[in-house]
Formats: structure tokens, sequence, C-alpha cells
């Protein structure tokens, strides 16, 4: 078995952040402000979408597709691996209980944008972090708002990628044979 862990993946590099990320276990943890948030999490390759059938399995959680962007109607990777400040979405009206992820290092999005964290929908994550319960997005937007309200500054959010990289070295073997 192969482990791995891509750059930014280190936790206690990020001692001051207030969530992690880690797409390899699908995993969004962490405390703001004494709320401990423990949740199961998606992103890219539309997952968390309430269709059937349009998960793409290869790109979804693959932390090697963080440079994969949404185009022509194609289908966006994993966010990239890097910490963000999160604020609640700038349109409350058309995005109600989105969490805007603002990038803290914007150099290393390997030109991607708008990230956020959002329950699911038709479409699912194009990039996206997407809880599978939409009870921690709920939770996630009072408490970013809590602290705008208060002038406080932002929670910080860091997204790794630590684990085994035997799943995703299967599940390209796979594709190709598709392919």
């Amino acid at each position: 078995m192969y482990q791995f862990s891509l750059r930014f993946a280190e936790v206690d590099m990020h001692p001051m952040t207030d969530l992690v990320y880690n797409v390899c276990s699908s995993s969004l943890t962490g405390s703001i402000d004494g709320v401990n948030i423990v949740a199961t999490a998606v992103s890219g390759g539309r997952a968390g979408s309430k269709l059937d059938d349009v998960v793409q399995d290869f790109i979804a959680n693959n932390p090697f597709t963080t440079g994969i962007k949404l185009k022509n109607g194609g289908v966006g990777g994993v966010l990239p691996l890097t910490e963000y400040r999160m604020r609640t979405h700038e349109d409350r009206e058309k995005r109600p209980n989105w969490i805007r992820l603002i990038p803290i290092r914007p150099d290393e999005m390997r030109g991607r944008d708008g990230m956020a964290i959002h329950g699911s929908g038709p479409r699912g994550s194009d990039g996206c972090i997407v809880p599978t319960d939409f009870n921690i997005v709920k939770e996630l937007y009072r408490l970013v708002k809590a602290r705008e309200d208060a002038h406080k500054a932002a929670p910080t959010l860091a997204v790794v990628a630590i684990g085994d990289i035997d799943f995703y070295i299967e599940r390209a073997k796979k594709y190709r044979s598709l392919a």
C-alpha cells in the first residue's frame, strides 16, 4: 500500500486553521468558535448531485484532479489544495446558505475560482465542497455569518489530501480500461 501526502497536506502546517477538508477521506473537521464540525463531504466530478448517474467517479474526490476546470459543459475537478478564508456568499438571495471560499494564496488556484461550500443540488460539485448533511452547511453558514456580524476575522479552511494512493491508482486503471 502506498501512502501519500500532497503539498499543504500536513495538518500541523495549519495550526491556526479552523477547519480541514481532507479530499482522500471525504472529511470536513475542525472547530469554529467552540463548535465542533465533523462531517462527510465531497468535491469535484459532480459529486453531491441529487441526480442519478451523473457523478464522474474518476474526477470526484480525486486529489489529482485539482487542475481540471469546468468549461464547455464539462465537469470540474476537486478544489485546489491550499488554504481559504470563509465568508457568506456575496449574493445571499440567489445563494442562501452558501459559503464563499477565498484563497489566501490566489497564485495556488491553478486557474480555478468560484469555490464555495454549499448543499447538494442537481449539478453537485465542480470543485466546491458539498457536505452530505445539509445541517452542516446551515451550521457553517451561521458560524461564518456570526463572525462577520461581530467584525471578527474570517474562519479559515485548509484543503489537504492525506491517505492511501492505491484507491486512486485503481480508479485510474478502471478509467483507462473503459476508454
